[in-house]
């Protein structure tokens, strides 16, 4: 009977365990490494003490020296389905002369009398009886579990949280005083320090609260005491305000260069786009200024004052983007020291104050967004000899950098282009002349041998042939020729053996064609001759009809056709001919 209420006992004790895991999120295989770990640092904790060796107190003085002994060797066995616990203390087995530590070490002669069947270096285990823990050694059980559980947590933490690490998440407080706010963010609770909140803003038990995870931390030592470290005031949370209401940040039409912030106060944010019908300052602001007064509302809750948010145009050139932070005061031109990271700001006279800003924010901000160690901002009658730069020539130079970059990126394309063009021709005809020759090295020596052969004499048959087809231009020859012998050559791929005459019998036949067409010619042009002599004939026993005709001369003019006829042959006659028979006209 008290074996079973043993038995129940630890089974009650592991299912209470269990529990206490899945509550805290964690798995069950956790669980029960956590509880062996525990169980082994109770247990070797408590054998140390057990072996401990005491020195006597003496009069003189005696240099402590800390002696570190070898850890107990123990094996915990957990079964959760049968509820049942085994922990065994383990003896490595050496040698009986080999033993340097006999609290963790056994010789193999006593370990012959306990168990014959071991060797050396094999483990010796007694059982470790539970019922001899005090209260201390129970105390020691639960502080290692509680550390090790709470490591499995955290691990469990940054599985789930580690993909929202710098996003947005909603949370409920928890509690808030003069220190802080703790939230409570669904499987942990963070705190929102003073300096991490909006100005003065005030919260209660139970509001709901938008924050901004920055970072999970591994160690529980840091200053918040906390896994997960949240804020209000970083310039992460005001980005992810913009990319909620903002849709062309959302989707990458417009891009937040860079952002300086003092919470509760004011901020600038810096925008982009590369889309060129896209204005991206007014893009963030909204018609009517919607979308900004939507972000502002939503920065802290204090009455006595609202952060005020400048959205300005990035620029690559530091004069241009000088000229954007300062406003709303007019800047005319600037002397930087790029090396020295300082520069000298001119305004127009009147609106030093307004670049300055109250409290000096607006320069406290600009410093941040370009990096500057020194920033001045002068009247320009308060500094009539300095040499500066105006806008407008940052603006040509801003112009031929853009174009600079240009021609970089087309040459770059250009020679991209022309290498994929050089590397895909020369991979083609690489691979072209592999297969050929894959496919020749593939036919046996046999094959190719007879192939060459076949093409031999193809050739020598096909040559009489070319000299027929060029002589051969009579037309529709009747003669048949009796054929040659024909030479018979074995059928190869794509090789045809066609059989031709011999040369002599060939003149033969075209010499006998010839003749016949002469006698065909012969015969045709006498039936033509008769056929004609029948015509005339026929035409001179007709009688003739007469026709009258209207002359198309007068007499007159055919009397003056004469004239000219006898005056053209007059002048032929007179002309000496005999210049031209000479040798010295032509060598002209």
């Amino acid at each position: 009977m008290a074996k079973r209420t043993k038995e129940y006992d630890a089974k009650a004790f592991l299912k209470a365990f269990e529990e206490l895991g899945s509550k805290n999120g964690v798995s069950r295989e956790v669980i029960l490494d956590a509880l062996k770990e525990a169980f082994k640092i109770a247990v070797t904790k408590k054998l140390e003490d057990e072996d401990r060796i005491f020195i006597r107190p003496t009069d003189k003085v005696v240099k402590k020296v800390e002696t570190k002994l070898n850890d107990a060797l123990v094996r915990c066995d957990i079964d959760l389905e049968k509820g049942t616990i085994g922990i065994y203390r383990q003896f490595k087995v050496v040698n009986d002369d080999d033993i340097e530590d006999d609290f963790i070490e056994i010789g193999l002669t006593e370990a012959k009398e306990k168990d014959p069947n071991l060797k050396i270096g094999d483990y010796y285990e007694e059982p470790f009886d539970l019922k001899t823990f005090t209260q201390y050694d129970v105390s020691r059980f639960k502080t290692a579990f509680t550390q090790k559980l709470s490591q499995a947590e955290k691990a469990a933490l940054l599985e789930i949280y580690k993909s929202k690490v710098h996003e947005l998440v909603t949370g409920t407080v928890e509690k808030a005083d003069q220190h802080g706010v703790i939230v409570n963010l669904g499987r942990t609770s963070a705190t929102l320090y003073k300096e991490d909140l909006i100005g003065n803003e005030t919260f209660k038990p139970g509001d709901s609260i938008k924050v901004y995870i920055q970072d999970i931390s591994d160690s529980t030592k840091s200053k918040s005491d906390s896994l997960i470290r949240i804020s209000r005031s970083c310039p992460g949370f005001l980005e992810k305000l913009f990319e909620n209401e903002v849709h062309e940040i959302y989707d990458g039409t417009v891009k937040i260069e860079k952002i300086a912030r003092k919470a509760g106060v004011r901020s600038k944010v810096c925008v982009s786009s590369k889309a060129e019908n896209i204005d991206p300052s007014g893009a963030c602001i909204g018609q009517n200024g919607n979308r900004i007064q939507a972000i502002v509302s939503q920065l802290g809750n204090a009455r006595d004052s609202k952060e005020k948010i400048d959205v300005i145009t990035y620029h690559d050139n530091l004069g241009l983007f000088l000229s954007e932070c300062l406003k709303p005061g007019v800047m005319l031109g600037a002397n930087i020291d790029y090396e020295n990271k300082s520069a000298v700001c001119i305004t127009q006279d009147g609106t030093s104050g307004l670049a300055i800003g109250s409290k000096k924010i607006n320069l406290f901000l600009t410093k941040q967004l370009t990096g500057l160690v020194n920033l001045e901002i002068k009247d320009e009658s308060e500094v009539p000899d300095l040499e500066y730069t105006t806008v407008e020539e940052f603006a040509i130079q801003a112009r031929e950098e853009e174009k600079r970059k240009f021609r970089e990126e087309s040459l770059k394309l250009h020679n991209k282009d022309n290498s994929i063009k050089k590397t895909v021709t020369e991979e083609t005809n690489f691979t072209d002349k592999d297969e050929y020759e894959e496919d020749y090295d593939q036919l046996p020596v046999e094959d190719v041998v007879t192939e060459k052969e076949n093409v031999e004499t193809t050739n020598e048959v096909n040559e009489p042939e070319t000299k027929v087809e060029e002589t051969e231009k009579v037309e529709e020859p009747e003669v048949k020729v009796d054929p040659a012998p024909k030479k018979v050559v074995e059928p190869i791929e794509k090789a045809e053996v066609r059989t031709t005459t011999t040369l002599e019998s060939l003149e033969k036949s075209l010499e006998e064609e010839k003749q016949k067409e002469k006698s065909k010619e012969a015969s045709k042009s006498k039936k033509k001759k008769d056929h004609k002599e029948n015509k005339d004939a026929h035409e001179e026993n007709e009688p003739k009809k007469e026709v009258k005709k209207m002359a198309i001369y007068t007499d007159e003019e055919l009397a003056d056709f004469d004239d000219e006829l006898d005056e053209e042959d007059s002048a032929e006659d007179e002309e000496d001919y005999s210049e031209y028979d000479s040798d010295s006209y032509y060598d002209n």
